[in-house]
C-alpha cells in the first residue's frame, strides 16, 4: 500500500486535551490495534512483509522462564500477517528483554525474525514460580533461530553457548563492513562473540549488565562492546575494566561528539561518563539511573544527555517520584523533573518529534499510576501528553495494564510517530502539527532564499 494511502486509512479522531479556540490537535492517535491474546509488552519494528512500510513484531514469553512462546506479525494498521507459537493473555508481560530482533541477516534485500530458542535448564537453584535466570547444568545448546520475515517460515538455525538466553545484539566484529555477527549474553555475568556462520570468537565473563553498547570506537572498522564497567574490543580483550563492586549497570550508551571524541555512558546507582581508555570524567550519585540517552535537546551545545532517576527507595517498599535530568557534556545539571508519585519504573527515549533531523524531544513513559506518556523539549517543558489507548473490549480492570513504548518513523514523513504497548493493547499516535520544512513554503520560481 502506497504510504499516502496508508496515512488515510489510519487517521483517527483526534484525542489530544481541549485546547484554545482555533488551535489545531498538536497530535493524533493514528491506529489502535486490537492484539487480542497476542499482546505483549515486547515490541520491534520493521518492514516484514517487504512493501515498504514498517510492520509490528509482538513477542509473548513465559514470565518466570523467559521463553518466547509466540511470535505475531502485523502491520502498523493491525493486521495479522502470520503468527508462530501459541498466543495467550497469560504471556504477554515480561520479566526481562527478550532475545528477538528484525534485521536483513542474510543479506537479501528482505529482513527476518532472529530469536533464540533455550536450551534445556536440568538443573537450576531456585523454587518454582520464581524467574529462572540461569541453570547449575544444561542439557544441549541455545539456538539462534532465523524466520523468514515476510511469512515467519525457518530459515536457518545456528548454535549458542547454551546460557546465551537474555538478549543480543548485532555487531562488526570480524571486519566485514555490516553488522552481521552476534554478541549474545546471559543474564548478568557472561557475553560472547559469535560470527554471522555461528562460531564463539570469544567470552566475555563479569558484570554485563541489562544491555551492551556497541561502536567502532578506536575507528579499526569492527566494533567494540562497552557494558558499563568494561570495554571489550572486537576480539574479546578487555580494554579497560573497573571492579563493579557487586554492581550492574542499568543502562549503557556510547556517543561520538563533534570533535571526534567518545563518550562512554552507564547508569546503577549513579550516572557515570568515561572516556574509551576507562577513565572517569564526572559522575553523579543517584538512586538508580535506570536509562540515559544523548541527543541534542537544546542547541547551545551539541549533545546533551538525558537520564531517569528511578528513585530512593522507602522503608515501606515504596520510591520517591523518579526523576528526569539532563546534563551536558561536562556534567553539568540543566534542569530536573520529577515524575508523578507511584512512577519508580520511568524510562526515557530520545525522540524527534518534530521532525528537525536530530533527536530533540524526550519522551518519558511508566511516570506513575494512569500517567499518559510525556513529550519534553529541551528546556523540560511538556509539549504533548499521549493517553494508552487498550484494544477494544478490554475489561476495566484491564485498562490500567502496564505498557511500554517505542518511536519509529512509520509513515516516512522524518518524524518519529510514538508506539504504546503492552499485553492488553497497541496505539500509535503521530504529530499533527505543520512539517517546517523551507522547501515547502516561500515558493517561487526564482529560487533565491
Amino acid at each position: 500500500m502506497p504510504m499516502t494511502a496508508l496515512a488515510m486509512c489510519l487517521l483517527g479522531p483526534s484525542v489530544s486535551a481541549p485546547e484554545a479556540k482555533g488551535t489545531p490537535p498538536g497530535h493524533r492517535l493514528v491506529s489502535v490495534i486490537d492484539t487480542r491474546d497476542f499482546g505483549a509488552e515486547t515490541l520491534r519494528v520493521g518492514d516484514l512483509d517487504g512493501d515498504g512500510t514498517p510492520d509490528l513484531l509482538f513477542a509473548q514469553s513465559v514470565y518466570a522462564t523467559r521463553e518466547i512462546t509466540c511470535l505475531t506479525a502485523t502491520t502498523v494498521a493491525g493486521e495479522v500477517l502470520w503468527q508462530t507459537g501459541v498466543p495467550s493473555r497469560d504471556n504477554g508481560t515480561i520479566y526481562s528483554d527478550l532475545p528477538v530482533q528484525v534485521y536483513d541477516w542474510n543479506r537479501d534485500g528482505r529482513n527476518e525474525v532472529l530469536y533464540v530458542k533455550q536450551a534445556v535448564y536440568a538443573e537450576w537453584e531456585g523454587s518454582a514460580g520464581q524467574p529462572r535466570e540461569r541453570a547449575t547444568r544444561y542439557e544441549g545448546n541455545a539456538e539462534m533461530i532465523v524466520l523468514e520475515g515476510a511469512t515467519g517460515r525457518e530459515l536457518e538455525r545456528l548454535p549458542l553457548p547454551a546460557p546465551a538466553d537474555d538478549s543480543f545484539l548485532f555487531a562488526d566484529l570480524t571486519g566485514r563492513g555490516r553488522r552481521e555477527d552476534l554478541v549474545v549474553k546471559d543474564r548478568y555475568w557472561n557475553m560472547w562473540g559469535v560470527s554471522h556462520s555461528g562460531e564463539v570468537l570469544w567470552h566475555f565473563e563479569g558484570s554485563v549488565g541489562h544491555f551492551p553498547a556497541i561502536a567502532d570506537v578506536d575507528g579499526d572498522g569492527r566494533d567494540e562492546v562497552f557494558v558499563g564497567f568494561a570495554l571489550v574490543d572486537h576480539d574479546g580483550s578487555v580494554m579497560f575494566s573497573h571492579d563493579p563492586g557487586g554492581a550492574h549497570q542499568d543502562a549503557c550508551y556510547i556517543v561520538k561528539l563533534p570533535d571526534g571524541g567518545w563518550r562512554l555512558l552507564f547508569g546503577n546507582h549513579g550516572m557515570h561518563c568515561l572516556t574509551p581508555d576507562g577513565a572517569e570524567l564526572w559522575a553523579h550519585p543517584l538512586a538508580e539511573a535506570q536509562h540515559v540517552v544523548a541527543g541534542r535537546y537544546r542547541t547551545n551545545s551539541a549533545v546533551q544527555f538525558a537520564v531517569i532517576d528511578r528513585g530512593q527507595p522507602r522503608a515501606d517498599g515504596s520510591r520517591d517520584p523518579a526523576t528526569l535530568y539532563l546534563y551536558d557534556p561536562e556534567g553539568k545539571e540543566l534542569w530536573r523533573r520529577v515524575q508523578p508519585e507511584g512512577g519508580w519504573y520511568a524510562a526515557c527515549i530520545a525522540l524527534d518529534w518534530s521532525g528537525s533531523g536530530v533527536q530533540r524531544e524526550i519522551l518519558v513513559y511508566s511516570r506513575g499510576p494512569g500517567q499518559p506518556v510525556a513529550i519534553c523539549n529541551g528546556d523540560g517543558d511538556i509539549v504533548e501528553t499521549l493517553p494508552m489507548v487498550y484494544s477494544p473490549g478490554v475489561p476495566e480492570a484491564d485498562r490500567s495494564a502496564h505498557y511500554y513504548v517505542t518511536r519509529a518513523d512509520v509513515y516516512g514523513d522524518s518524524r518519529d510517530e510514538v508506539i504504546m504497548f503492552g499485553s492488553r493493547g497497541a496505539c500509535i499516535y503521530a504529530n499533527t502539527r505543520p512539517l517546517e520544512l523551507a522547501t515547502l513554503y516561500n515558493n517561487t520560481l526564482y529560487p533565491g532564499m
